[in-house]
């Protein structure tokens, strides 16, 4: 057992944690709430991670985004992500930078973390997995939101408050999926209104871009790696 993980042996023992350095956890998705869950189950003992992400660092990420510096900007994100978790663990990490549409195949692995946040990715990763029966959760939308304290879990026919998880249901209801048999992590506040700087730049129909806060995505992305955490050692 490497030594820095010898306070996480003091609550879980020794046999629980040599049984976390051999699973294999996907995470598709590493910006705010991936990084997030990378690095806690990185520094909680899963032995491999499998991180999922096409997109590059940018500027607009160091408010929220773990492995982003001012450093890396402009780096692929599952590789900055890859070196930032090779300086605090000895968790062996893959990384895939690729867009996750229905080309994409799921690792066999012993769980998945949904992170993206393109609606027919996560479906995706849902069909595959229940046709795989390999365990998921999925987190629903963080953007515009600041409190920690509204994390919730549920089922994904059970959320509040949540436009993306709404427009997954209707989504699943169209393809007879079964939103029961999928786990959620979701905020349940409503999403506030971005406030723009200059009035005279408001448009009837521009979309605005979304806020966000390393509050919101934090606590979504550990709740998520707590879940995955205990499932794998129970």
């Amino acid at each position: 057992m490497a030594e820095y993980l010898k306070r996480l042996e003091y609550l879980i023992g020794n046999d629980e944690l040599n049984s976390l350095g051999e699973k294999k956890v996907m995470v598709c998705g590493v910006g705010g709430v991936g990084s997030f869950v990378c690095e806690a189950l990185a520094r909680s003992g899963i032995g491999k991670l499998v991180i999922v992400d096409f997109d590059a660092v940018d500027v607009t990420n160091l408010n929220r985004q773990l492995f982003t510096t001012k450093d890396n900007i402009n780096m692929i994100k599952v590789f900055a992500m890859r070196k930032r978790l090779a300086a605090i663990s000895d968790c062996e990490v893959e990384a895939i930078n690729t867009f996750i549409d229905d080309k994409f195949i799921v690792a066999d692995v012993d769980y998945v973390v949904d992170c993206v946040d393109i609606l027919s990715a996560k479906f995706t990763l849902f069909k595959q997995c229940l046709n795989k029966g390999i365990p998921i959760i999925s987190s629903m939308g963080s953007a515009n939101r600041l409190r920690a304290d509204k994390v919730c879990v549920s089922t994904l026919d059970k959320t509040r408050n949540d436009p993306l998880a709404r427009n997954y249901r209707q989504l699943c209801r169209k393809e007879k999926l079964d939103a029961s048999k999928l786990r959620v992590v979701f905020l349940d506040q409503e999403a506030m209104k971005v406030k723009i700087i200059n009035e005279k730049e408001k448009e009837p129909k521009k979309r605005y871009p979304l806020g966000s806060s390393i509050f919101a995505v934090g606590a979504v992305g550990l709740k998520l790696a707590e879940i995955v955490f205990t499932d794998l050692i129970n």
